[in-house]
C-alpha cells in the first residue's frame, strides 16, 4: 500500500471513531487514539518529503532541459512532442481516481466504470479538438531534415490523414455550399473615361455551386482486456495506441475514401460527383502525367499528392527499363518516392488499379466530439471474469468543398 493509500485508510479510521462519540469508545478505542494520531502525522510528513524530492527533481529537470533545448533530440524536444492517446489516458483523472481507490487493484467482480473524455487537449474553448489524428502538418509533405546530417533530407512517411485538412466544430449537421466549377473573370480593369464605359466594369468569376450537408457520425471501436492490464499502464498505453487509435485512423481513412451514403455512411471521394475522371492512358506512368495535366487545366490544381494501393505503389518501385535498371532509386535507396514531382503516398483503402491525385485539403474532417476512452466491466460475465471492455469513440463530420481538386485515376488497361 502506497502512503497516500495508508493516509487514506488511517483517516477513514479516525472518522470513525469520532463518530461513535468519546462516550461510546472503548478502552482499546481510547488507548488507539493517541496512536492514531501519530501515525497520520508521520505519514503526512512521509507525503510532504515525497513532494518536495519531485518538485526538486523536477527544478533540476527543468534546468537541464532549457540547456539542451538546442540539441537534436534533447529532452525538452522529446517533452514537447504530443503524447499518444493511450498515454493521456494512462495520465487521465479517470484512471487516477481509480487507482486511488483501488491501491491494490479491484477484487473479482467489483463493477468498474471509467471514462476520460476529450484525451488529446484540455486546453481547447471548442467542444472538440483535435484528438487521434496524426495531422500536425495539415497537408503540408515538404521534406524533412534528418536531425544531426547537415546533408541529408527525407520525405516523411505520409498517410491520408496527414494530407487533409482536419479541424474542429461545434455543429453535429452543417449545410454547406460545393465548389463544383469555377469561370475565372479575372481582368485589367482600366480606369474609366466616360461615365458609363461597360468596358470598365469590374469582372465577376462565375461560381458554380450546389447545396450539399454534412453530418457528424460515430467511430468506435472496442476490445477485451484482463484487470491486469487494466492496472498496468505500459500494457493499457499500447494496448489503446496499438490498436484501438489505430482502428479508429483506418476506419475514418476507410470513409474518407471509400464512405457509400446508401450504406448509411457519409459520401467518400471516390463516391462523390465532380471528382475529376482520368481514364487509362498507354501506361500508368502515363497516365499519371495526363490526370496532372487534367487537374491543372480543370480546376488549376498543382498536385500535393497521390494516392495509391500499396500493391500499385510496390509495381512502380519496380518498374525497370530495358536492360533492367530500376526506374525508381532502386532497392537500397532511402530518398522521397515521387513521380511526375508528385508524393506517393499509399492506402489499403485504395482499390487495386485505381488512385486518387491532387490536393487532397479540398476535403476537411472536423472533430465534433473528441476521442473518449471508457472501460467498464458491467457486460456479459466480464466481471466474473476479471475482464474489462476498453472502447474508444469520437465523433466527426467530413465536408467535400471542391471536388474538381481531386482526380481518380484509372491503372488498369481496359479488356
Amino acid at each position: 500500500m502506497n502512503l497516500k493509500a495508508k493516509l487514506q485508510a488511517l483517516l477513514a479510521e479516525a472518522e470513525e471513531l469520532h463518530k461513535k462519540g468519546a462516550e461510546n469508545l472503548t478502552d482499546d478505542e481510547v488507548a488507539r487514539v493517541p496512536k492514531l494520531t501519530e501515525e497520520i502525522a508521520d505519514v503526512k510528513s512521509k507525503i510532504d518529503a515525497q513532494d518536495a524530492a519531485a518538485e526538486a527533481l523536477k527544478s533540476a529537470f527543468a534546468a537541464d532541459e532549457q540547456q539542451t533545448a538546442g540539441e537534436p533530440g534533447g529532452r525538452k524536444a522529446r517533452a514537447e512532442q504530443p503524447g499518444s492517446v493511450g498515454e493521456a489516458f494512462v495520465g487521465s483523472e479517470a484512471l487516477k481516481a481509480f487507482r486511488e481507490r483501488y491501491p491494490q487493484g479491484a477484487a473479482k467482480g467489483t463493477p468498474i466504470s471509467i471514462e476520460a473524455r476529450d484525451l488529446a487537449s484540455k486546453k481547447s474553448s471548442v467542444r472538440a479538438v483535435k484528438a487521434p489524428l496524426n495531422t500536425i502538418d495539415n497537408g503540408d509533405t515538404s521534406p524533412t531534415r534528418l536531425p544531426g546530417i547537415e546533408d541529408v533530407t527525407y520525405r516523411k512517411p505520409n498517410t491520408l490523414l496527414d494530407l487533409i485538412t482536419v479541424g474542429v466544430t461545434n455543429s453535429a449537421w452543417l449545410e454547406y455550399r460545393q465548389l463544383i466549377a469555377v469561370t475565372n473573370n479575372a481582368a485589367i480593369v482600366p480606369e474609366a473615361q466616360t461615365n458609363n464605359n461597360a468596358a470598365n466594369l469590374k469582372p465577376i468569376s462565375d461560381l458554380q455551386t450546389r447545396t450539399a450537408d454534412a453530418k457528424a457520425h460515430t467511430y468506435a471501436d472496442g476490445i477485451e482486456a484482463t484487470q491486469q492490464e487494466l492496472n498496468d499502464d505500459g500494457a493499457l498505453a499500447s494496448l489503446i495506441d496499438g490498436i484501438l487509435a489505430q482502428n479508429l485512423r483506418d476506419e475514418i481513412e476507410r470513409i474518407i475514401l471509400a464512405g457509400d451514403e446508401a450504406n448509411g455512411e457519409p459520401d467518400g471521394i471516390l463516391n462523390t460527383t465532380g471528382v475529376l475522371q482520368q481514364a487509362f492512358a498507354t501506361d500508368v506512368v502515363t497516365t499519371v502525367r495526363k490526370a496532372k495535366t487534367l487537374l491543372s487545366e480543370t480546376s488549376n490544381t498543382i498536385p500535393q499528392a497521390i494516392l495509391l494501393n500499396p500493391e500499385d505503389d510496390e509495381a512502380l518501385d519496380l518498374l525497370k527499363d530495358l536492360e533492367g535498371r530500376y526506374y525508381s532509386g532502386g532497392p537500397f535507396t532511402a530518398g522521397p518516392t515521387n513521380i511526375w514531382a508528385t508524393p506517393r503516398v499509399t492506402s489499403a483503402a485504395v482499390p487495386v488499379g485505381q488512385a486518387i491525385m491532387g490536393n487532397f485539403r479540398a476535403f476537411q474532417f472536423l472533430i465534433y466530439e473528441a476521442l473518449s476512452i471508457l472501460a467498464f466491466n458491467q457486460h456479459k460475465d466480464y466481471a466474473q471474469r476479471n475482464l474489462v471492455y476498453v472502447r474508444a469513440e469520437l465523433r466527426g463530420l467530413q465536408l467535400f468543398r471542391q471536388p474538381a481538386k481531386l482526380a481518380v485515376l484509372d491503372l488498369t488497361a481496359g479488356a
